[in-house]
């Protein structure tokens, strides 16, 4: 339960340092998990992560704003290290 709290709270310090538009997209994000009928299996330790040339083959007919696909791939990029310092902080304490 100390968990959820600690993890609400850094949550919602995050989401204090987002400019407007991002969190606009973040409220965006977080209806569409609730809406979603089927939870999100996260992937498991050590599997391979894709490039960006392989979301673009899989995403081929998506389109992106100018430079928004650069910002997309940044955002996964912050939030895989956000991960592994979670890991690394997880396995430390």
């Amino acid at each position: 339960m100390k968990d959820i709290a600690r993890l609400r709270q850094r949550a919602i310090g995050r989401l204090n340092e987002l400019p407007l538009y991002k969190l606009i997209q973040v409220l965006d994000y977080i209806d569409s998990l609730l809406e979603r009928s089927s939870p999100i299996v996260p992937p498991r330790p050590g599997m391979p992560r894709g490039s960006l040339q392989d979301l673009l083959a899989c995403a081929g007919t998506w389109e992106f704003e100018p430079g928004e696909l650069e910002e997309i791939s940044q955002d996964i990029e912050e939030s895989r290290l956000m991960e592994l310092e979670d890991t690394h902080d997880s396995l430390s304490a």
